[in-house]
């Protein structure tokens, strides 16, 4: 057992008390804030862990949208459904970033508890731990770049996106099935006691202020003239005996117990059991330090500031404030972009006077010019483009259905169509059509936006436009669209 120079037992805490088994010196383990612990890291992790599964399921969504397995089936309707799954991944993940580095501050103590590794399943739990709080961060710090668009990396974004969040889910059910009965313990205690925070054990830090009184080296010894008594240099206005010279003011503070009017409740001295000892000082932020509702409470609003900041890029009535958002909601013809024609390096040929949209359909092929698209039968509807990135926007589309566009061709026999864009490179150059989207009313070869003819870096001279689908999807500036057999 630890001792005071003059063979006085130091104060212990409890196996899982603030500042136990850490490879700290006590001076600053006692500093510790007991609002780290168990208690809040339990209760924020409840919060971390909702916001991690849902940016976790609906980020599966979106990659199987775009990269569909054999069986995976996405619907046509309701229109709405990709922008809420899409908007509900990017705020979650953004919510998350201000509860993990709470929960991470929470833990932040237990990296120093000792054994550093210990036995193997020790090493194994503390491996996982690392693991998990790694990939949890990957996944949030690319993600976040990717709302921007900014990539300052050279893997690609997409594929390590997604084989990273199986690494954080599975390293996350590894954490909960080891810490759940933690976390149990943890939630069963009260976040308050005798108007004082609680250590993790659920009891007042041994070394706060109101428990000097009752700890060695801290009793009616201390109050040693020549060490703080009234009058004596340094000495604290009105001492409290048996405090070392301790003001009221503080112990009332520390007890929460004293009013105005009210004289503070003084310790009963405890009669000197050792040799005098040097006056301690009292370790005040254990005892008056921030309190863990305090945590908890700004835990859940700086989630709330994080999600508002960005959620008015998918909600329309919050756009204002959505100042973190990467997308205002502005842009050509009211409708944001994400590429523009001079970027794709289609400026020229979109706009040249022979332009021709290809339509192949088995052994058929028919080309059709801008005029030929706008002489065939108009239907409106109103679609959200909604984008990866999080950021959405409703608008008013005009053109040819897709159904009576292939009519005009030939027989559709259900396949897959196949849209490519009058770009020469890149990965979203082409995208692949379903049947269901195929055959839907809402799905258009758009030819307007707002009443307008598209801007070209909407897609001009014509693009696809269907229900319920990724932006980058919705291939812009079309030169073939062609049935897969």
């Amino acid at each position: 057992m630890a001792e005071h120079s003059d063979g006085q037992p130091l104060p212990t805490h409890d196996d899982n008390s603030v500042g136990s088994g850490l490879l700290l010196p006590s001076v600053i383990a006692h500093r510790i804030s007991p609002a780290r612990g168990p208690a809040v890291a339990a209760r924020v992790g409840i919060m971390l862990g909702a916001a991690v599964t849902i940016c976790f399921l609906t980020g599966l969504l979106s990659h199987w949208i775009q990269h569909p397995p054999t069986w995976f089936v996405w619907p046509v309707y309701p229109v709405w459904l990709y922008r809420v799954t899409q908007g509900a991944h990017v705020i979650s993940g953004v919510v998350a970033i201000p509860l993990l580095l709470v929960k991470l501050w929470s833990v932040y103590p237990r990296l120093y508890a000792r054994p550093l590794f210990g036995n193997p399943l020790r090493a194994l739990e503390r491996g996982s731990i690392a693991l998990l709080v790694g990939s949890v961060i990957f996944q949030l710090v690319t993600g976040l770049f990717n709302t921007a668009q900014n990539y300052p990396w050279r893997f690609f974004f997409t594929t390590s996106h997604y084989a990273m969040a199986y690494v954080a889910a599975g390293a996350l059910a590894i954490h909960l099935a080891v810490k759940l009965p933690v976390v149990r313990e943890a939630l069963a205690q009260p976040l308050v006691s005798h108007g004082l925070p609680e250590s993790d054990s659920g009891e007042r830090p041994a070394n706060s202020v109101a428990d000097m009184a009752d700890s060695p080296g801290s009793s009616a010894d201390m109050a040693d003239p020549a060490a703080g008594s009234p009058g004596s240099a340094g000495g604290s206005p009105n001492p409290v005996a048996g405090t070392g010279g301790v003001s009221e003011d503080f112990v009332s503070a520390a007890r929460g117990l004293a009013k105005p009017g009210e004289s503070p409740v003084r310790p009963t001295p405890r009669a000197r059991t050792g040799p005098r000892s040097a006056p301690q000082i009292p370790q005040s932020p254990a005892a008056g330090g921030i309190s863990r509702r305090v945590v908890l409470g700004t835990a859940a609003f700086g989630a709330a500031v994080a999600a508002l900041a960005v959620a008015g890029q998918t909600v329309p009535f919050l756009r204002w404030l959505a100042v973190l958002a990467p997308r205002s909601g502005e842009g050509p013809q009211g409708v944001p972009i994400n590429r523009t024609a001079a970027e794709a390096g289609v400026t020229e040929r979109a706009t040249a006077p022979d332009y021709a949209l290809t339509v192949v359909l088995g052994d058929r092929r028919r080309t059709f010019t801008r005029a030929d698209l706008t002489a065939l039968p108009q239907h409106d509807a109103v679609l959200p483009i909604a984008c990866v990135e999080g950021w959405s926007a409703s608008a008013r589309w005009s053109g040819i259905r897709l159904r009576d566009l292939l009519a005009a061709v030939g027989e559709y026999r259900g396949g897959e169509l196949r849209f490519t864009s009058l770009e020469d490179s890149g990965i979203y150059r082409t995208s692949v059509l379903p049947r269901p989207h195929a055959i839907a009313a809402d799905t258009l070869v758009a030819l307007r936006l707002n009443g307008s003819d598209l801007n070209i870096d909407h897609g001009y001279p014509c693009r696809l436009i269907a229900p319920n689908r990724p932006g980058v999807l919705q291939t812009k500036w079309l030169a073939t669209i062609e049935e897969l057999i």
